[in-house]
């Protein structure tokens, strides 16, 4: 195990690491650099696609508000509503790059399926959107400008999502956050983040984790108490019980030198369910900008990197 010792600051109870010397410690480490998105570089999204005629066309109505990007839509549906609906939909702003159909066999692999395209394609800005999202017009412009406002204050963005949840932040900054779980829902990836992330899917083992691996991983490296977490609050705390991989994505690149960053306020919500039912939260708000740590901190004498 490799141990990272960034300058401390005095806390009320004790001495802990700043979440940012922590970060600029571990992109040190993994030798990972800011990077500001140019005008040439190409965004892609891959949207994931089952059914859900509905929620289906509220998703790529609110994606069609933004243009400056391309979309291949990977289709999984039975029915014939969503597939007709892909062969017959007139897009406005963005561009629609290609249909796949009978993108089967789950979630997992339509995702690998995704990056994996876009990756081929040679794009340099990978995300990911499910069919049950939806977007605020003005995501694109503030999604994109997560890379550049982690750049500035030296901060390697690795994945950037729309989507906000207040039991998800680790720390509001001024104009956005750091992030605890950033998944598959509504997500942009650096090019190298995607890479990691689909080099990861190779070896399941790899990003899957449980809902105490998941807080102890924050515990060990950050220093952050997460016993509290409102999207576990069925899960039985003293049992380990697995996650979806997606869970898996933003401590693997917190490992690898990449963060997640978020939007202040959400550009983007959830069709499929109100998130004070199912996470037990709220979106966040332009309120929470620059409030800084959201959860306890738990001062341990050496914050412990895990490789």
């Amino acid at each position: 195990m490799k141990t990272i010792q960034p300058k401390k600051k005095r806390g009320a109870i004790g001495d802990y690491p700043e979440i940012i010397d922590v970060l600029r410690a571990l992109q040190k480490r993994n030798k990972t650099k800011p990077r500001v998105p140019k005008q040439s570089d190409r965004v892609g999204f891959s949207l994931i696609s089952g059914d859900r005629y509905s929620f289906t066309l509220q998703t790529i109505q609110s994606l069609d508000s933004e243009g400056g990007f391309d979309l291949i839509w990977n289709d999984a549906s039975v029915e014939q509503g969503v597939p007709a609906l892909a062969r017959n939909y007139h897009f406005q702003n963005l561009k629609l790059a290609e249909v796949n159909y009978g993108v089967t066999g789950g979630p997992d692999r339509a995702v690998c399926f995704g990056l994996k395209r876009l990756l081929e394609l040679g794009f340099d800005y990978i995300g990911l959107v499910e069919n049950d999202i939806l977007l605020k017009p003005g995501w694109f412009g503030r999604l994109t400008s997560l890379f550049s406002q982690g750049a500035a204050d030296g901060i390697v963005c690795g994945s950037a999502t729309a989507r906000s949840f207040e039991s998800h932040v680790l720390e509001y900054r001024s104009g956005y956050c750091l992030h605890v779980d950033t998944g598959a829902g509504m997500v942009l990836f650096s090019r190298p983040a995607a890479e990691l992330i689909l080099n990861l899917y190779s070896t399941p083992s790899a990003l899957q984790m449980t809902t105490i691996s998941w807080r102890r991983f924050y515990a060990d490296l950050f220093g952050i108490d997460l016993q509290s977490f409102s999207p576990f609050w069925a899960c039985p705390p003293d049992q380990a019980v697995p996650c979806t991989l997606d869970w898996g994505y933003t401590p693997s690149l917190y490992r690898h030198g990449f963060a997640s960053l978020s939007t202040i306020p959400t550009f983007a919500t959830d069709l499929e369910f109100d998130v004070e039912t199912f996470f037990h939260t709220k979106y966040v708000g332009v309120d929470k900008d620059n409030t800084g740590v959201q959860y306890p901190r738990v001062p341990p004498p050496l914050i412990a990197a895990r490789g």
